[in-house]
């Protein structure tokens, strides 16, 4: 047999998706378990188109392989939690997800290849654009909880996975043409080519973006969820004016006299345990009084200091990215891209202005 392009890419997926399983679910994570899972899934679903065009099984693999997309959509959701949320765990309810694949795999073991009709394919396109506009969902109230209890602006950066959702977006509609094609007997050797060189790169992006920057994100808990949810409900400070502005000298004057906000792992709950404020009552005081969320609030203070040392430095060795790390700032993007938010200028310019 000839190798075509298309087997040569069927084969890369299947052996770099199942091996790649093997090795995540070795893991102890669950996030790393639920991305092995995925890829799992996309090199058994390869496998059985593989072996179907070799005429291998055909009847069974092309029985099975409408399957598949009833999983991925749940896949990602869960993996994209096990991200977000700290110390996620499955709930009985949970397995309703599954559902749709249960009743899909009734269907097959009735009717066995008669069940997947374009019919099923259109539901499960459905079914993993609904799970991925969860997943989207999930990531921007993630971002949202983030930013009123955390100052370490790494935790805020998800875009390699929403790319990812994207990039798996695009393979479904892709995808769909490709058969929209095959099904009015047009020729379709190209498109399929084309899906099968995004899946890789879809694979790729995941496993190494998924682990590569796995430590950065250890989830929020419940609490820091709830304390998020009360600000959204709560607008009003239930405090005199005598009260609130003097809890305002006093953070003020703490932050200025510690610098607390140098440590880049800072976070609300800390910082209202040594002012020995509630946190509740902290965090309302900075989304109402100063209108802004904890993180941007202090960056505010650690820009500040930046500037006063880019104007002033310990001497002329003293680089720029010694200055981000004395502000409390551990990645070079988020310092230059939050530097400009506050002063219209990169560090590079404002120095040289300076």
């Amino acid at each position: 047999m000839a190798l075509t392009l298309d087997n040569i890419l069927h084969i890369i997926i299947i052996f770099q998706g199942i091996l790649l399983a093997a090795f995540l679910f070795t893991h102890k994570r669950l996030r790393d378990r639920l991305l092995g899972g995925i890829l799992l899934l996309l090199g058994l679903q390869m496998l059985g188109i593989f072996m179907g065009g070799l005429e291998v099984g055909r009847q069974f693999f092309d029985s099975i392989n409408c399957l598949f997309g009833f999983l991925y959509g749940v896949f990602f959701l869960f993996y994209t939690r096990s991200i977000t949320r700290k110390g996620l765990v499955f709930r009985p309810m949970d397995l309703l997800h599954l559902a749709p694949f249960g009743l899909s795999l009734g269907g097959v073991i009735v009717m066995n290849g008669a069940f997947c009709q374009p019919k099923v394919y259109f539901a499960y396109v459905l079914s993993i654009s609904l799970y991925i506009l969860l997943s989207f969902a999930e990531i921007r109230r993630y971002k949202r909880i983030v930013r009123n209890n955390y100052s370490r602006m790494e935790m805020l950066n998800l875009d390699w996975l929403q790319w990812a959702f994207i990039l798996f977006t695009v393979i479904i509609l892709a995808d769909f043409f490709s058969f929209a094609f095959f099904i009015l007997g047009m020729p379709n050797e190209w498109q399929e080519s084309l899906v099968l060189a995004l899946i890789l790169v879809f694979i790729n992006t995941l496993y190494f973006k998924g682990l590569g920057q796995a430590e950065i994100f250890s989830g929020v808990s419940r609490e820091d969820a709830t304390l998020s949810t009360q600000l959204e409900g709560n607008r009003q400070l239930d405090l005199s004016e005598t009260e609130y502005r003097g809890l305002i000298g006093r953070l003020e004057g703490y932050l200025k006299e510690t610098e607390v906000y140098c440590d880049p792992n800072l976070t609300i709950g800390e910082l209202a345990d040594q002012l020995d404020i509630p946190k509740r009552r902290l965090s309302q005081l900075i989304n109402v009084y100063y209108g802004q969320n904890f993180v941007d609030f202090i960056n505010t203070f650690r820009i500040e200091k930046a500037r006063q040392r880019l104007r002033n430095p310990k001497d002329e060795k003293e680089t720029i990215l010694e200055v981000m790390y004395e502000a409390g700032f551990n990645s070079k993007s988020s310092f230059n891209t939050v530097f400009k938010k506050k002063t219209g200028l990169t560090p590079s310019q404002y120095k040289n202005k300076g």
